[in-house]
């Protein structure tokens, strides 16, 4: 069908309206797991059926925070080795049936360290670490991710296997905030919501790339305040993630 400007000139065929794919269950439930990965990974259940209906709709594509994948199509074959990751419009659609934004959780490293290369997860052994740690995971109940900020690595996440060092941050040959910045846009956090539970220094070299972030330890007079607002927050948010399994 042809249409006519405002003068009545032909202005050239109608553009159809795109149709937007209906979702079954089980893709909404997989567009939804997947908005709870900070990277959009798709749940490892999601089959493989499933996984190549949504990139049929451009809903899926493949993890690009992997050099290899990048520039890759998103083909059976490829699904089937790699799994699928959320594109731009399948963060989009699952935002629109009811996935908020993603979360992480950052917290800060710790001096206290076990002597041997170990897990990130495993390196560190004070005290106000694992109460951040504990923290974190009560904040992420709904999903998301946790991450550590090394005054040596940068982000880290709990499964990389480090040696034991002696900075902190501000040290000489400490991170960057142009390096934390690089990190989070490597690994597409750019636009997690943000929640970073550390002393100040590490809010500061949080903000390099997330200026938005929320840092419910901000203006505490030492470790004690600190620990204080952890076992309160700790606690509001363990009687509001009951609440909401009622």
């Amino acid at each position: 069908m042809t249409t006519y400007n405002d003068q009545g000139a032909p202005s050239g065929p109608r553009q159809a309206r795109a149709v937007r794919p209906r979702l079954t269950p089980a893709h909404r439930r997989a567009l939804l797991g997947g908005a709870k990965d900070p990277l959009g990974l798709l749940p490892k259940p999601v089959n493989l059926r499933t996984a190549v209906s949504l990139a049929g709709g451009g809903y899926v594509g493949l993890d690009q925070s992997r050099d290899i994948l990048r520039g890759r199509a998103a083909t059976r074959e490829m699904l089937d080795v790699w799994g699928g990751a959320l594109t731009e419009d399948g963060w989009a659609r699952a935002r629109e049936e009811g996935a908020g934004p993603y979360r992480i959780v950052i917290v800060g490293c710790g001096k206290a360290k076990q002597d041997r290369r170990v897990t990130a997860g495993m390196l560190y052994t004070g005290g106000f670490h694992w109460a951040c740690r504990y923290t974190g995971m009560e904040l992420l109940h709904g999903g998301g991710r946790l991450y550590i900020l090394s005054a040596a690595h940068g982000l880290l996440d709990l499964h990389t296997e480090i040696d034991p060092y002696d900075l902190t941050v501000g040290d000489p040959g400490s991170v960057s905030p142009d390096l934390v910045r690089a990190q989070a846009l490597e690994r597409g956090l750019e636009h997690a919501e943000v929640t970073v539970l550390a002393g100040s220094r590490y809010v500061d070299l949080a903000r390099a790339a997330w200026p938005d972030l929320e840092a419910p330890l901000a203006g505490a007079r030492g470790i004690g305040e600190m620990q204080q607002r952890l076992g309160h927050l700790r606690r509001e948010t363990h009687h509001r993630n009951l609440e909401g399994n009622w």
